[in-house]
């Protein structure tokens, strides 16, 4: 069963080693707020990263592949679809 892992921080303020032993190939990594920012930083921790094209946008940040923009619909459909969500 895959997690969704919601980060609105960038990388630094959290336990890089700690998360990259926790976060599982088949795990999604999705990235809001601040976190908009760090997208080199979390590239460590998933191939492609989620993001909330909202807080995205809002920060003048472009998506590029293999990252993925999320709306809010989407990220409702993605929470419900995961066996488990963790905010970090």
């Amino acid at each position: 069963m895959s997690t969704l892992h919601i980060f609105s921080k960038p990388l630094s303020y959290y336990n890089t080693d700690q998360l990259v032993n926790l976060i599982q190939p088949s795990d999604q990594v999705l990235l809001l707020s601040d976190a908009c920012f760090a997208t080199s930083q979390f590239r460590q921790l998933a191939t492609q990263l989620l993001i909330l094209a909202d807080d995205a946008k809002v920060r003048d940040i472009a998506i590029n592949k293999p990252d993925l923009a999320l709306s809010y619909d989407d990220f409702v459909a993605l929470t419900l679809s995961t066996s488990h969500s963790i905010t970090w």
